[in-house]
C-alpha cells in the first residue's frame, strides 16, 4: 500500500493539473518495483521493442543525446541544401491517456504473459 502525496510542478499553485500524484512505498514495494524496472528493461532491450531514437527512460542516453542527434541532423541536411520540417510534440501527459487494455493486449501478443498478468493485477 502506498501513501500518495501531491508533488508540485511549475505554475499556478491553485491549479490541480501543476501536481502529480507522488507514491510513499514501503521498502519491499520499492524493491519489487526495482526488480519489475531491471525486468521489464531487459526484455525491452533483448526484444528490440524500442526504437533507436528513445531516449528517454534508458541506461547510457539523455536528452543531451537527443538534442545533438537531431541538431546534428538538421545541420546536415541544411549543408546539402535539403529542407527540414520538424513535428514537436508534448507527451507529458501520454500515459494518462493511454487504453492500458491496448497495452496489454499488445504486451500479450509479444507473448509477455508474465508481465501481463503483473500489470493486470492477476
Amino acid at each position: 500500500m502506498a501513501v500518495v502525496k501531491p508533488l508540485y510542478k511549475k505554475g499556478d499553485k491553485f491549479e490541480i493539473s501543476n501536481y502529480r500524484p507522488i507514491s510513499l512505498l514501503p521498502t519491499f514495494a520499492k524493491i519489487f518495483e526495482k526488480a519489475m524496472y531491471i525486468s521489464l528493461s531487459q526484455h525491452l532491450q533483448t526484444n528490440y521493442i524500442l526504437a533507436p531514437e528513445q531516449y528517454a527512460f534508458r541506461r547510457g542516453k539523455s536528452n543531451d543525446d537527443a538534442a545533438f542527434r537531431l541538431t546534428d541532423s538538421v545541420l546536415k541536411s541544411l549543408n546539402q541544401k535539403l529542407y527540414v520540417r520538424g513535428i514537436f510534440c508534448d507527451l507529458s501527459k501520454a500515459f494518462d491517456c493511454l487504453n492500458h487494455e491496448i497495452l496489454l493486449t499488445k504486451l500479450h501478443s509479444r507473448n509477455n504473459y508474465r508481465l501481463v498478468q503483473v500489470l493486470s493485477n492477476k
